[in-house]
C-alpha cells in the first residue's frame, strides 16, 4: 500500500510539472520583458536601462566629439592602369597601359581623333570650294542673262550657263555630303573607343592633360560609399610593391559606366611620381578623403550592427532611457569610429557594453517597422 501511494503521489506531481506551464501560457500571461525588468524595449527605437542598477554599471557612457582629423573617409583598392613614360632610346614620352586591349582601344582613339581633325579642315575646305564655283559659275550666268537679253549670244548659251550653275551646285552638296559622312564616322570611331577606353577604367580627358610626372590609378568604389567621392578630392596611396612610401593625388574623374563583374564604379586617381617608380598594374591600398576635416568620433565598440545598418544607443531626456539612431559610420580610428551622419557634436551616446542590448535593438526596430506597415481590413 506504501509503494502504491508513493507511486500515485509521483505521478501526480510529474502531471503537476507537465501541466503547469501550458496552463500559464494559455491563461493568457505575457512571457515578453515585464514592467519591472531593468533592460527592456519601451517602444520604436527606444531602449530602457534602469539607473543605478548593475546592467547600467557595466556600461560606459561617451560624448561624440567634434576632432580635426586627416584620416581616410574610406578605403579601397586600385591599380595603375596608365603611365606617360619616355619611348625607346630615350624618345618622346608615350603611354603604357595596364592591358594589351587597352592600348588598341588607344590606339583606335587616337586615330579617330587624327581623321575628326582631318576631315573637320576637309570639310570647311570643300565649302569654301562649292562655294566660290557656284559663286564663279553664277556670275557667268547672270553675265549670260544679260548678253541673252540684249541679243549677243544665242539662247542655247544662256540655258548652257544656268545649267552649270545648277550643276555645280548639286555637286557642291554632294562633295559637302560626302565630307560631312567621313567627319560622322570619325566622330562615330572616337566615341566608341572612348567607351571602350572608359570601360577599361580610363577616361580621355587625363590621357590629353597629363603630364610625364603622374600616373593614372583606377580604383573600383563599391556604390554604397559613393556618395563620400568627389571629384578634386585629396586621396593617398601605398603600394604593394614600394613598401614605406605614400604617394598622394587627387580625384580627377568618375566614370560614368559601371563596372559589370563588380558592380562598383570606377574612379580615377591622378598620383605624383617624380621619380618614375611606378609601372602599370601595380596594385595599392587607396585612402579616400584625405584633406584636412571636422569630424565626430565615438567608441567603436558602441556601434551594433544589426542587418547591413549600425546603430548607436543616444541619451534622451528622460533618466535611462536611450534612442537607437541609425548612423553612417567612416573608417576606424585606432578605438574610435568617425560619424559621417545621424549624430551632432555633445550627443551622450552608450560605448563599450552597447553589445550586451543588441536584443533589445533589434526589438524596438521591430516595433518601428510594425507601427509603419499598412493596416488590411477585411
Amino acid at each position: 500500500m506504501q509503494f502504491v501511494l508513493a507511486l500515485l503521489i509521483t505521478g501526480a506531481f510529474v502531471g503537476y510539472l507537465m501541466l503547469a506551464p501550458s496552463s500559464k501560457q494559455s491563461s493568457g500571461t505575457s512571457v515578453g520583458p515585464r514592467p519591472n525588468d531593468v533592460v527592456r524595449s519601451v517602444g520604436p527605437y527606444l531602449v530602457y536601462v534602469q539607473p543605478g542598477h548593475v546592467v547600467e554599471k557595466k556600461l560606459h557612457v561617451s560624448e561624440a566629439q567634434a576632432s580635426r582629423i586627416t584620416v581616410p573617409m574610406a578605403k579601397v583598392t586600385g591599380t595603375v592602369v596608365a603611365s606617360l613614360r619616355p619611348g625607346r632610346d630615350k624618345g618622346p614620352t608615350e603611354w603604357q597601359f595596364n592591358a594589351p586591349d587597352v592600348l588598341t582601344n588607344f590606339t583606335e582613339w587616337q586615330k579617330a581623333r587624327h581623321d575628326i581633325e582631318f576631315n573637320e579642315k576637309r570639310l570647311a575646305t570643300v565649302h569654301k570650294l562649292v562655294d566660290a564655283k557656284v559663286k564663279y559659275l553664277k556670275a557667268l550666268e547672270e553675265r549670260a542673262i544679260a548678253a541673252g537679253a540684249k541679243g549677243a549670244v544665242p539662247e542655247r548659251a544662256v540655258r548652257s550657263a544656268v545649267m552649270d550653275t545648277l550643276q555645280a551646285q548639286l555637286e557642291g552638296e554632294k562633295d559637302v555630303y560626302d565630307a560631312e559622312t567621313a567627319l560622322w564616322l570619325a566622330q562615330r570611331a572616337e566615341s566608341s573607343a572612348t567607351l571602350q577606353l572608359e570601360q577599361s577604367g580610363i577616361e580621355t580627358d587625363l590621357l590629353v592633360s597629363a603630364t610625364p610626372d603622374v600616373d593614372i590609378v583606377m580604383a573600383d568604389v563599391p556604390v554604397g560609399i559613393q556618395s563620400r567621392v568627389k571629384v578634386g578630392q585629396s586621396c593617398e596611396a601605398r603600394f604593394f610593391g614600394i613598401s614605406g612610401q605614400v604617394f598622394t593625388g587627387k580625384v580627377n574623374g568618375i566614370v560614368q559606366v559601371m563596372s559589370k563583374e563588380r558592380r562598383s564604379l570606377r574612379v580615377l586617381f591622378v598620383i605624383h611620381d617624380p621619380d618614375d617608380q611606378l609601372r602599370p598594374g601595380m596594385f595599392a591600398e587607396i585612402g579616400l578623403g584625405t584633406d584636412a576635416r571636422d569630424a565626430l568620433l565615438v567608441p567603436i565598440e558602441g556601434v551594433v550592427h544589426v542587418g547591413r545598418d549600425d546603430f548607436v544607443l543616444v541619451a534622451t531626456s528622460e533618466p535611462g532611457v536611450w534612442r537607437v539612431t541609425d548612423i553612417q559610420t567612416g573608417e576606424p580610428r585606432g578605438h574610435e569610429v568617425e560619424i559621417l551622419h545621424g549624430l551632432t557634436a555633445g550627443d551622450r551616446v552608450l560605448g563599450e557594453g552597447a553589445i550586451l542590448l543588441k536584443p533589445l535593438i533589434v526589438r524596438s526596430l521591430q516595433l518601428a517597422a510594425s507601427e509603419t506597415e499598412p493596416k488590411v481590413t477585411p
